[in-house]
């Protein structure tokens, strides 16, 4: 009786670690991502734009407005997973299927500074990319 309890309890873990290892977690960084602890220093009508390349560094881009300058400083931090469902076949079969299921809303995200001709800084946001969707089977 015991011996077949201790078959129940090794099944599972054996089927959840054939599972596991099919999976991959990987992160992704581009630039530096910023905080909103980050840019508690910038004070609309006051700060310039001298000080906030200072703390910041370079931006990504430069536009001219109506108003005077935008700066956007562009980045992205996200995890990344994916589940090879097709590898659990690989035993058995000649091909290696690749059923996948993944998460990877990839946008970048912004942080918008708005300045007037005196380039002093009048508004300040942060632009979030829109997640796609929740997950994505491949090679669907």
């Amino acid at each position: 009786m015991m011996r077949r309890s201790r078959q129940f309890f090794v099944l599972p873990i054996l089927a959840a670690a054939l599972v596991l290892d099919g999976c991959n977690v990987a992160r992704i960084t581009l630039n530096t991502p910023i905080t909103m602890n980050d840019v508690t220093f910038i004070e609309p009508g006051r700060t310039h734009l001298s000080d906030v390349i200072a703390k910041l560094g370079a931006p990504d881009s430069m536009t001219d407005s109506d108003n005077g300058v935008v700066v956007t400083y562009r980045f992205l931090d996200m995890r990344y997973s994916r589940v090879n469902l097709g590898w659990l076949a690989k035993p058995w079969s000649p091909v290696d299927p690749d059923l996948i299921f993944s998460r990877l809303g990839l946008g970048v995200d912004a942080f918008q500074v708005l300045c007037d001709s005196g380039f002093v800084v009048q508004h300040r946001s942060f632009l979030r990319h829109l997640a796609g969707p929740q997950f994505t089977p491949y090679p669907f």
